[in-house]
């Protein structure tokens, strides 16, 4: 395949855009070139160029995702559960909350040239998850395979700004070549997590609540054998990530608190395999 044929197929991603948002998105234009438009001129030479390679078969995607003026935001409160009288309380209490700018997956399974942009402009991505002020009980629930296990409190809080994953088909060796563009324009990403003022009670006694706070402005994640060029940028966009477990009552602990904040994110690697 020409280096040509792989431009084209990006080119016609930053042209949809260009042409989309033109009035006041940050003008887009490729050739051979990309040149971003904001307050100052932002060269990208060559920064989505793509080598040339020779495939016997392809598969050509062009991936196009903007927010303009369009925060994304995801809330979840568990605030003031309590029981009436003696001990009872939330036996068991799991919180995912996941806010997402753009997200773009990918399964290949033939040798596959990708042209991407994902962008936001003055919107961002928040996610806020609160357990707060309730009675506590942790017991034996049943799972999903109908097992008794121990109850728990556990709050996942995940912000992510761009998000592209190409991945293998099961049992596939595909590569893919990747033109990639990730950026925040004054769009911060936030993830905010929140287990304080609640009170646990005795028995059982020393169940974990589980805390993991996690912000990421922009991730690209593909196969190993990728070629291509994949950029990604954060301005005036802070990526920020916040964990608290503070003011409960009673007996708690051990404590897992991990807290993440990554601005930008790239991996290539090779499949799992079994």
């Amino acid at each position: 395949m020409k280096k040509l044929t792989l431009v084209t197929s990006i080119a016609f991603a930053f042209t949809l855009a260009a042409t989309t948002v033109y009035a006041d998105y940050p003008a887009v234009s490729i050739d051979s070139d990309i040149i971003l438009n904001y307050d100052k001129e932002i060269d990208l030479s060559d920064s989505v160029s793509i080598p040339s390679v020779i495939l016997d078969e392809e598969a050509d995607v062009s991936i196009n995702q903007f927010n303009h003026d369009s925060p994304v935001s995801a809330t979840a409160n568990v605030i003031g559960n309590t029981a009436q009288g003696g001990n009872d309380g939330i036996t068991d209490l799991k919180v995912n909350v996941t806010a997402v700018g753009n997200n773009a997956s990918v399964d290949i399974a033939t040798d596959t040239v990708v042209g991407a942009i994902q962008g936001n402009q003055n919107g961002g991505a928040t996610a806020s998850g609160n357990i707060v002020g309730n009675r506590i009980n942790l017991g034996q629930v049943k799972d999903a395979d109908g097992k008794d296990v121990d109850g728990l409190v556990e709050l996942n809080v995940t912000a992510v700004g761009n998000n592209l994953t190409i991945a293998n088909a099961e049992g596939d060796d595909s590569e893919a070549v990747v033109g990639s563009l990730q950026f925040n324009y004054d769009s911060p990403v936030t993830a905010t997590g929140n287990i304080s003022g609640n009170g646990f009670g005795v028995n059982p006694r020393f169940r974990d609540p589980k805390l993991a706070v996690t912000a990421v402005g922009n991730n690209l994640t593909s196969v190993l054998g990728t070629r291509g060029s994949m950029t990604q940028i954060n301005r005036n966009s802070a990526i920020s990530a916040s964990g608290y477990v503070n003011g409960n009552r009673g007996d708690i602990g051990p404590v897992s608190v991990d807290v993440t904040a990554v601005g930008n994110n790239l991996s290539i690697k090779a499949p799992i395999t079994k």
